[in-house]
């Protein structure tokens, strides 16, 4: 069983997330019940890929709105995969302001739309280095239980 201090710890910022709104505690409690002795790694493993794609559909949002005239198909298919992924993952606050830059771009409103995307970007880099330091908590914690 792992140290008692390390999972006081992971308890701890397990629940800041929660509380800052960054995950769902519903839908994070949810994918925990599809971790199971055949897939023992699946919760860091689905954390880790939304952290991969999430950069991934953000940085191509970006390129297609520099592009001349705009590409708001490339556009409209990376924030309908990072919603559909964040909200699955439980990701709010990305989730959030994923829903607000695709209607500010929705309404034409191409100024709102780039300070959206700006505010999608910081809160991005904020959850990536959280969820970062939680799963490599998740990691230690499940090494210490061997």
């Amino acid at each position: 069983m792992a140290s008692t201090p390390l999972r006081q710890q992971l308890s701890i910022m397990r629940q800041s997330l929660f509380d800052e709104g960054l995950l769902d505690h519903e839908q994070v409690s949810y994918l925990e019940t599809l971790e199971n002795e055949d897939d023992p790694d699946f919760i860091e493993n689905v954390f880790t890929l939304f952290l991969r794609d999430s950069t991934r559909y953000i940085d191509s949002i970006e390129k297609a709105l520099e592009t001349s005239p705009v590409d708001y198909p490339v556009m409209e298919r990376m924030m309908y995969r990072l919603k559909g992924s964040s909200a699955s993952l439980g990701a709010s606050k990305i989730n959030g302001e994923t829903n607000t830059l695709r209607k500010n771009f929705h309404d034409g409103d191409m100024e709102s739309g780039k300070a959206s995307l700006q505010k999608l970007k910081l809160e991005h880099v904020n959850f990536k280095e959280k969820l970062a330091v939680y799963i490599g908590m998740l990691k230690q914690a499940k090494l210490s239980d061997y």
